[in-house]
């Protein structure tokens, strides 16, 4: 780098500095990051964390060898994903209607 790439450098792009990426772990978290290994036995696991990134990952999968498509019941929850939720929430106001009016004694059919 000569004194015009340091000029141009300082100048227009400004000074270097270093820039911290990403936040500080504390104790726990640094604790269930990463691999365990169990000294005396010599035994390794993945932490939770690890080991859901990698079956959700697919990186292990077989080269050239497509993924199963998901099954019909699958396919039908997932496009029908939003109906399914309302009628869920729709069923779960029902039923809490129903235990306020059998607490407060008022009861349709009497």
């Amino acid at each position: 780098m000569d004194e015009a790439d340091t000029f141009f450098t300082h100048t227009i792009v400004g000074p270097p500095y270093s820039v911290l990426l990403g936040r500080r772990l504390s104790g726990v978290e640094t604790i269930a990051q990463g691999i365990a290994v169990h000294l005396p036995s010599g035994q390794q696991r993945l932490s939770q964390a690890w080991s859901d990134w990698i079956v959700l990952n697919h990186a292990s999968d077989a080269p050239g060898r497509p993924r199963r498509r998901p099954g019909r019941l699958r396919r039908l929850l997932e496009r029908h994903a939003l109906w399914v939720a309302v009628l869920g929430l729709a069923a779960l106001g029902v039923a809490g209607l129903a235990v306020a009016s059998i607490r407060a004694g008022v009861l349709p059919w009497n």
